[in-house]
């Protein structure tokens, strides 16, 4: 399973350097200022600092490339550009890492133009900007019916979904039929087995759909030979297939692309007198079906038999790494290279998002206007490192929840669900019922696919594309892809106001539109994940209604400066003190976000920024918390004076009242608390923010929510957060 070469990236630094002219490598000469530069590189290259990294290596590239294109040149930078292009992903800057990565594929490229090899660089390199682009900006899809299919095949609206026979599951739209060519058995006996034996198969032969898998044996050139010489038995056998009550989804030869060995002429020649053979039978349908990753020798295109013999594009694609390395050790980032990780296979820290791999294929369907299927799939819950139900509950869940939103392409899903005796990989659906349950709850909660018996279901449309007939309420979804990051938190924003904040993929929002009014209304989202926080874009959702809408008075600047902080608010003096000593900054330069939910890495941040942010703090003992992170001297600091001495930070995690007292009481000093009795029925003596509470009671930082409640467990605001640090250091 190996990704064919992507299209090179037309950039415009490709553009410049090509009408540089060549230097042949004989008549180079570094200028003197480059040899400092180089002695820099020396020290730095292999640690990680990275600003220092990217700006040897921008003062190098800013020198050498006005001297043109050439051996020592390419040979110099390329090498370059890719360490910066690490250090920057690693320290969360994904623009930086594409702008590095794009400057490494220009150099690469002149390379391999100029006979030096570079083809692994190349198609490595093109794996790993495709998942980089993908994590550069989350998307927000909406549920819609959004009008008929395009395709001239496949479901007019929704997604068809199966497992393989005899060991599929109740109410899907289809099955998955396996034959291999010429084994010694006809066609019909294998339509009289599966009638006999399958209550599911007896079904899609009724009016439903099969996809049958009609695999070369051997697997290459021989293969394909076979069938240019079995005239007789393809045609018994599609005279069988095409006397189904059924539509056929015939996958001739998959994942060809993988074989060990298979010329592509004598595959093309064999797929087409298939395609020939099988055009009489109005129910069979051709799928050219490659595999997700392609021998790295050979391209999907290479093997593509052509528009007219081809009527869908599938895909076969398997995950199975648990996240770990075949020692089954964490896979996570460092400076010096992630080992194991490779963005073309798909593995170590490239590993998270399963739709990635497969984008090269999607790419292929839609540069021949084909409908797309996931030909077979599966996500292994035991394998080299044992049980891995965790890993293939997220992978089945992520999978199956966006594979037909992202790619709306995508028009029919079959699941693996066997176990192959022998074999180290477990997918079988009915092994392992906490993954069965992800399965379900994913099809379900999607909307899209089909069950048994439906004809029609709800799609999903990228929100810019979303028009509204009627208020009510609307299924959001955000599409977020990091790598090597498997807990993402989303935050749903509406006109400014938070009005979400999720911890669980697939990320969906039931927006009350009716509750938003008539007129146009702003939704983003911001995901923040591992050393990764970025935000959609800006999206522009008109809710429909008659009522003519006034116009807004003009907003008066608060004297905070911020609209949305009014001279009347209760958190108005504390955040204008909070601003004016550099203690925090508002959301942007218009807002300050008093009721966005306050994080435990933002107090701790404020209480650092409060105390001066002293220097001297070394080590870090948090195991959540990365070198590079924006809040990582705060929490050094946090660590040595005492004000948080957990092994783990949760740096995402909401602030409670409770913490926020305790953060603020030990940054202080612990001071001794004037009150001695404590009116709260939630507080327990025995809590460690016991004496923070009553302190803070005294010195009248904070009351309770009530009488007799504190509220220990209550989420706080950024407004309530800078009050608190206002009434207690006032």
């Amino acid at each position: 399973m190996k990704k064919y070469l992507r299209r090179i990236c037309a950039v415009a630094l490709a553009a410049a350097l090509s009408a540089s002219l060549c230097i042949s490598a004989s008549a180079f000469t570094y200028p003197s200022s480059y040899w400092p530069l180089h002695d820099q590189w020396d020290a730095i290259s292999g640690g990680s600092d990275v600003g220092s990294i990217t700006s040897v290596a921008q003062q190098t590239y800013d020198l050498l490339v006005p001297m043109g294109m050439c051996e020592d040149v390419c040979w110099n930078l390329e090498p370059k550009c890719a360490t910066a292009a690490w250090a920057c992903e690693v320290s969360g800057d994904i623009d930086g890492a594409i702008t590095w990565l794009e400057r490494q594929l220009t150099f690469a490229q002149w390379l391999h133009d100029n006979g030096y090899g570079y083809d692994d660089t190349l198609i490595d390199v093109n794996a790993h900007l495709d998942y980089l682009r993908t994590a550069q900006t989350p998307k927000i899809y909406a549920q819609s019916d959004n009008g008929p299919s395009p395709y001239g095949y496949g479901p007019a609206s929704g997604t068809w979904f199966g497992t393989a026979l005899g060991h599929e599951q109740p109410n899907e739209s289809a099955a998955l039929m396996y034959v291999t060519f010429q084994d010694g058995y006809s066609m019909d006996y294998w339509i009289d087995y599966y009638m006999n034996t399958s209550d599911n198969f007896r079904q899609a032969a009724n009016g439903g759909v099969i996809e049958l898998a009609w695999n070369f044996q051997p697997e290459g050139t021989g293969g394909a030979q076979t069938v240019l010489s079995s005239d007789s038995y393809i045609n018994e056998s599609l005279r069988a297939i095409g006397q189904l009550n059924a539509t056929v989804l015939l996958r001739v030869g998959a994942e060809m692309n993988n074989w060990v060995e298979c010329d592509a002429n004598t595959f093309i020649q064999a797929f087409q007198k298939v395609a020939n053979a099988a055009a009489a039978y109005p129910n069979i349908q051709m799928v050219f079906s490659p595999n997700d990753i392609s021998n790295r020798n050979v391209t999907i295109e290479q093997f593509y038999p052509g528009d007219q013999y081809v009527d869908w594009i599938g895909v076969s694609t398997y995950q199975n790494t648990n996240y770990t390395d075949l020692n089954g050790a964490p896979m996570s980032y460092a400076y010096g290279g992630a080992a194991g990780s490779n963005p073309f296979y798909g593995t170590g820290v490239y590993d998270y998002d399963p739709l990635i791999v497969i984008q090269p294929v999607v790419e292929l369907a839609r540069a021949h206007g084909k409908p797309m299927m996931i030909s077979e799939c599966g996500f292994a819950h035991r394998g080299l490192t044992g049980d891995q139900t965790a890993y293939s509950v997220d992978q089945v869940t992520r999978f199956y929840s966006y594979v037909n939103m992202v790619y709306p392409e995508v028009k029919a899903v079959f699941y693996f669900d066997v176990n192959m005796p022998g074999e180290q990989y477990d997918y079988a659906l009915n092994d392992n019922s906490t993954v069965r349950a992800a399965y379900d709850k994913a099809i379900a909660d999607n909307g899209a696919y089909l069950y048994e018996g439906q004809t029609s279901a709800t799609g999903w449309e990228e929100l810019s594309q979303t028009q509204l007939t009627d208020a009510g309420t609307l299924r959001l979804a955000a599409y977020v892809s990091y790598p090597g990051t498997k807990d993402i938190t989303v935050e749903y924003y509406v006109d400014g106001a938070l009005m979400a904040t999720l911890n669980q993929a697939p990320f969906y929002y039931d927006l009350n539109t009716a509750a938003l009014g008539a007129g146009e209304h702003r939704v983003h989202v911001v995901a923040t994940g591992g050393q990764f926080s970025r935000q959609s874009a800006v999206y522009t959702l008109t809710v429909p209604g008659t009522a003519a809408q006034p116009e807004p008075e003009p907003e008066q600047p608060s004297a905070s400066g911020f609209s949305d902080v009014s001279d009347d608010a209760w958190y108005a003096a504390p955040v204008i003190w909070a601003v004016e000593n550099g203690i925090t900054a508002g959301t942007s330069e218009t807002t300050f976000g008093p009721d966005d939910t306050c994080t435990r890495s933002q107090i701790i941040t404020f209480l650092y920024a409060a105390a001066g942010k002293p220097a001297g703090a070394s080590g870090n003992p948090f195991g959540d918390v990365k070198e590079g992170d924006w809040f990582y001297d705060a929490t050094a600091w946090a660590a040595a004076n005492g004000v948080e001495d957990e092994d783990a930070f949760a740096p995402n995690d909401p602030c409670t009242r409770a913490m926020a007292m305790e953060f603020i009481w030990r940054a202080l000093g612990c001071p001794e608390a004037s009150v001695t009795e404590n009116p709260f029925t939630d507080v327990d003596e025995s809590a460690s923010y016991y004496e923070a509470v009553l302190w803070a009671l005294g010195e009248g930082v904070t009351s309770g929510t009530s009488e007799t409640t504190f509220g220990s467990d209550n989420t706080c605001t950024r407004g309530q957060i800078v009050t608190f640090l206002y009434q207690a250091f006032n």
